[in-house]
C-alpha cells in the first residue's frame, strides 16, 4: 500500500504537555503497530472519508482523506450526499446531483438529496423504489459508495472500529439508525460495537489540534471555552465545551451546551436566492404572477431546475467579495450566469421558460442574508421554501444552556463550507469580540475537517484501544420525587455510567383495591423535565412496598430507567430509555412535527378516504399557521376536492390568497363564503387594509346583521375613523368593550380586536383585563398536567461506607 508523503506538521517540533499531536505519537510508537483506521463525515449536502495510517517503522502518523473521481476526470475529497435512479443504474455523488431537475428525477422518487435531515424519523419515501423506502436506507447506500472507494485506494475494505460523526444534537433513534446504515453497508455484526459515533464538534476540535496544536494551544487552552461553530450545506451544528486538563491520555472535554438546527445551512441559502431573486425574476420574464404557479410546482418543477444557478452566483459573489479590502459590502459588485432554459410542467401545462441574466447583487445578497445573521431572531423564521432561522439562534442556545455571554467565549472553531461567506465571518466577529477564531484551510480543505478528526478517534480506538476525547455529562440529571429530586449523574461525570446499586423509593400512598401509576420523571437543570413515563403498580400497592430504580447513560447521554417491584417479582418492570440526548433540545417545532406527520400517515395510506379530507384541512391549517400560505392554498384545494364547498376552507383559502397578494383570488373566494359573516368580515377586512373604506364598511354592516360580534364592531370603528366619521368610531368601540363581560370567555381573536378598541379609546384599566386575559389564554396553551403521582424516596447506596463511620 502506497501512502502519500507525510504531512509537514507530523514532522514534529517541541510541544506542550497539553498537545494531543506529540501526545498521540508518543503513544503509537510506544504500541509499536502497523495500522489504518478510517473516519466518515455522513454529511447532509456532501460526504467525505478520511484515514489514519501510522507506520512503526518511521514513527510517522498521516491523516488525511480519500479522494472520489467526478464524473469531469478531477479528484475531490467531498462526495454530494446525493443519489439517483436511472434506467435501472444508481448514481453516487456528483453524477447523481447532475441529474437534479432533470425530467424523470422527481425528489424522493428517483433523487435523494439531503436525506440525513429525516434520518431517524417517521418519514417515508413512499413513492421511492425497493431499498430506498427511508433515508436510513439511502444512508446505507450511499455509504456502500464510498466504502468502494476505501477499496479502491487501500486495496483493502474497512477494519473496525469505524468512527461515523453525527450533530451534537442527533437524538437517540437519529444516532440509532446512523449505525444500523453503516452496519448495514459495511456488513458489520448489527449492534457488535464496529460504529462508533462521534459528535461533529468534538470531531472537528480533535482534527484541529492535530494539524494545528500551536494556533490551538493559544487559542483554546485547557480552560478555556471554545465555540465550535460547523455550518455546512445542510445543518448548523453549535457546540460549547471546555476544555479539561488531560487525564491518562485522554482529552477531556465538558460539553456545556450544544444546540442544532433542523433546516439551517448553506443550502438553505441556496434556496432563498432561488425563491427570492431567480423565481421572481423567471416568472416576470415569462408574462406570469406569483399565484399563477403553486407551491407543489415551484418546489418539484422550479425549484430543481434552478438550485445549481442559485449555488453558483452564491459562491461567485463570495469569491469577488472576499476579494474586496476589508469586511466593507461594494454594492456595485455582482455575479451574473449564461441565459438558463428549460421546459417545466405549470398549472398541468409543458411551458418553455426563460431567464436571460441570472443575477445576484452584493445589495440582494446581504437583504437575503438578513434573516440568517439576525443577532436576535425570532423564535422561527421562514416559510414553505426555505427555513430562514438565523446562525445566531443555535448560538444563542448553546450559549443559554452552558449559562455563558458571548464575552466569555475565548476561542471559535470555524468548520462547515458555509462558514467561509464574509458575512457570516464578519457577523461572528462582532458577536464574540474577545474570541481568537481558527480556521485550518479553505474549500475542500475545511470540508475534510470533521472526517479526519473522526479518523484520528478511530485510530486511537483501533490501537490504544480508549478514545482520544472522552465524552462527559453536560448537566446534573435528578429522578423527580414527591419531595424533590435525586441526583442521578453529575455534570462531568464519564459517561457511559450506570448506578452502582439501586435507589429505593416507594409509593406515595396505600392504594388496596386500585393500583396505582407512578409518575417516573428525568429532569436537569434545576427542573426542566427531560422525560416523563408512567409505571402501573397493580393492586395491592402499600406505602411499604419497596421499589428498586436503576439507571444507565450512554455515551450519547441517553438515559434509560428500570424499575422493579421488590417484593412482587410478578409486576412487570419498569424500563424506558429517554432517546435525546439529555442536555440537548431539539429545536422542532409542535405544529411542524404535527403536520409532517399528518402527511406521512397520508403516504403510508393510514388514513381513510373517509377521513383524507379532514387530514388535508387540517395540515392546510398547520401551514397556514406557521406562515407557508403557498403550501396551505395546495392542501386547501385538496381537501375541497375531497369535502366539496365548505365554507371554512374557502374562508381560509381567501385568507392565504390575500397573504400571498392574490386581492382578486381572495375575494372571489370569500364570495364564495359568504353565506358565513366570517368570511364577510374577513372581506371587510382586506378592503380597509387596502383603502376601500366605502366597501368594507358595506361588507362589516353586512357581517354584523348576521352575527352581532364584538371584533367586527371594532373593525367597524376602525373604518369610520378611516372615513373621518371619529365621532361614531368612538360609539363603536365603546360598545365593543362596554358593559362586565368574562375575557376569559374570549378566543385569542377576539381579545386582539378589543385589545384595539381598549387602546383607542385609552382605557388603560379595560386595557390591563383584557391583556391578563391574553396572557392566560397563551399560558393555557402550554400547561402540560401530569399523569399519575410522584414516587417518595426512602434512601441510596452508600457510596463510601468507610466514610460513614
Amino acid at each position: 500500500m502506497t501512502l502519500p508523503p507525510p504531512l509537514a506538521a507530523n514532522r514534529g517540533t517541541a510541544m506542550n504537555h497539553t498537545d494531543l499531536h506529540q501526545r498521540l505519537l508518543e503513544r503509537l510508537r510506544a504500541a509499536g503497530r502497523k495500522a489504518v483506521a478510517f473516519g466518515i463525515d455522513l454529511g447532509t449536502t456532501k460526504s467525505c472519508v478520511a484515514y489514519a495510517a501510522f507506520d512503526p517503522d518511521t514513527g510517522a502518523l498521516q491523516c488525511d482523506c480519500i479522494r472520489y473521481r467526478r464524473p469531469d476526470g478531477s479528484m475531490l475529497a467531498s462526495v454530494p450526499s446525493v443519489v439517483a435512479l436511472e434506467h435501472g443504474r444508481v448514481l453516487f455523488g456528483a453524477e447523481a446531483l447532475s441529474r437534479r431537475g432533470l425530467k424523470g428525477f422527481l425528489p424522493e422518487r428517483a433523487l435523494f438529496s439531503e436525506s440525513k435531515n429525516e434520518i431517524g424519523l417517521r418519514y417515508s419515501y413512499a413513492r421511492a423504489p425497493e431499498g430506498f423506502g427511508n433515508a436510513g436506507e439511502v444512508a446505507t447506500r450511499l455509504l456502500e459508495h464510498l466504502r468502494t472507494g476505501v477499496v479502491d485506494t487501500f486495496g483493502q475494505d474497512i477494519g473496525s472500529p469505524l468512527v461515523v460523526t453525527v450533530p451534537a444534537s442527533f437524538h437517540g433513534a437519529q444516532r440509532s439508525a446512523t449505525v444500523d446504515a453503516a452496519e448495514t453497508a459495511f456488513e458489520l455484526e448489527p449492534h457488535s460495537g464496529a460504529i462508533r459515533l462521534l459528535d461533529e464538534p468534538y470531531a472537528a476540535f480533535l482534527d484541529l489540534l492535530w494539524r494545528a496544536p500551536s494556533t490551538a494551544d493559544e487559542a483554546l487552552a485547557e480552560g478555556a471555552n471554545v465555540l465550535v461553530f460547523d455550518f455546512g450545506g445542510g445543518t448548523c451544528d453549535v457546540a460549547i465545551f471546555r476544555r479539561d486538563a488531560a487525564r491518562g491520555g485522554t482529552l477531556g472535554a465538558r460539553l456545556l451546551g450544544t444546540s442544532r438546527y433542523h433546516r439551517l445551512g448553506g443550502g438553505d441559502i441556496d434556496r432563498a436566492i432561488v425563491h427570492d431573486v431567480l423565481i421572481p425574476a423567471l416568472l416576470a420574464e415569462n408574462g406570469l404572477q406569483a399565484w399563477d404557479v403553486s407551491w407543489l410546482d415551484k418546489r418539484r418543477q422550479l425549484e430543481p431546475m434552478l438550485l445549481d444557478a442559485a449555488e453558483r452566483l452564491k459562491l461567485e459573489l463570495s469569491r469577488k467579495l472576499a476579494s474586496q479590502a476589508g469586511d466593507a459590502v461594494v454594492d456595485a459588485v455582482d455575479a451574473t450566469l449564461e441565459p438558463l432554459a428549460f421546459d417545466a410542467e405549470i398549472a398541468g401545462v409543458v411551458r418553455h421558460l426563460t431567464l436571460s441574466a441570472p443575477m445576484l447583487d452584493a445589495a440582494g445578497f446581504e437583504r437575503l442574508l438578513e434573516p440568517f445573521l439576525d443577532p436576535e431572531p425570532p423564535a422561527e423564521a421562514g416559510d414553505e421554501y426555505v427555513q430562514r432561522n438565523s446562525i445566531f439562534s443555535p448560538i444563542v442556545h448553546a450559549l443559554m444552556r452552558a449559562g455563558l455571554e458571548a464575552e466569555d467565549i475565548d476561542g471559535v472553531v470555524l468548520c462547515g463550507s458555509s462558514a467561509l461567506l464574509p458575512q457570516v465571518k464578519r457577523e461572528l466577529a462582532r458577536k464574540f469580540p474577545n474570541a481568537a477564531f481558527v480556521r485550518r484551510g479553505d474549500g475542500e480543505d475545511l470540508e475534510g475537517t470533521v472526517a479526519r478528526g473522526a479518523a484520528l478517534q478511530a485510530m486511537a480506538l483501533q490501537v490504544l484501544e480508549q478514545p482520544l476525547i472522552a465524552p462527559v455529562c453536560s448537566a446534573e440529571i435528578s429522578l423527580r420525587v414527591a419531595t424533590g429530586k435525586v441526583p442521578l449523574a453529575r455534570a462531568g461525570d464519564a459517561v457511559p455510567a450506570a448506578s452502582d446499586a439501586p435507589l429505593l423509593l416507594r409509593p406515595p400512598r396505600d392504594a388496596v383495591k386500585t393500583g396505582a401509576d407512578i409518575a417516573v420523571e428525568a429532569v436537569t437543570e434545576g427542573e426542566r423535565t427531560i422525560g416523563r413515563s408512567l409505571w402501573r403498580l397493580p393492586a395491592p400497592v402499600s406505602v411499604d412496598d419497596r421499589l428498586a430504580l436503576d439507571w444507565r447513560m450512554d455515551e450519547n447521554q441517553c438515559l434509560e430507567l428500570t424499575l422493579t417491584r421488590m417484593d412482587d417479582p410478578d409486576t412487570p418492570p419498569f424500563v424506558h430509555r429517554f432517546d435525546a440526548p439529555i442536555a440537548h433540545r431539539d429545536s422542532g417545532q409542535v405544529t411542524r412535527v404535527r403536520m409532517l406527520e399528518r402527511m406521512e400517515a397520508i403516504r403510508q395510506g393510514a388514513v381513510t378516504r373517509a377521513d383524507l379530507g379532514a387530514a388535508f384541512e387540517q395540515i392546510a391549517r398547520d401551514s397556514a399557521t406557521l406562515g407557508e400560505h403557498e403550501k396551505a392554498l395546495h392542501f386547501i384545494a385538496l381537501a375541497l376536492q375531497e369535502k366539496g364547498d365548505d365554507v371554512n376552507l374557502l374562508n381560509l383559502r381567501g385568507i392565504c390568497r390575500e397573504k400571498i397578494g392574490d386581492r382578486d383570488g381572495a375575494r372571489a373566494s370569500y364570495r364564495l363564503a359568504e353565506d358565513w359573516a366570517g368570511a364577510r368580515f374577513n372581506l371587510a377586512l382586506m378592503d380597509w387594509r387596502a383603502g376601500n373604506y366605502d366597501e368594507a364598511l358595506k361588507e362589516v354592516d353586512s357581517a354584523l346583521d348576521d352575527e352581532p360580534k364584538r371584533a367586527y364592531r371594532v373593525l367597524r370603528g376602525d373604518i369610520l375613523a378611516k372615513l373621518g366619521r371619529k365621532d361614531e368610531a368612538h360609539l363603536e368601540w365603546q360598545d365593543a368593550i362596554s358593559g362586565k363581560p368574562d375575557w376569559s370567555k374570549f378566543s385569542d381573536f377576539d381579545l386582539g380586536w378589543l385589545d384595539r378598541a381598549a387602546q383607542a379609546l385609552e382605557e388603560k384599566s379595560v386595557l390591563k383585563r383584557i391583556r391578563k386575559a391574553r396572557e392566560r389564554v397563551a399560558r393555557g396553551a402550554n400547561v402540560v398536567t401530569r399523569q399519575g403521582e410522584l414516587p417518595e424516596f426512602v434512601s441510596r447506596p452508600l457510596e463510601d461506607p468507610a466514610g460513614m463511620v
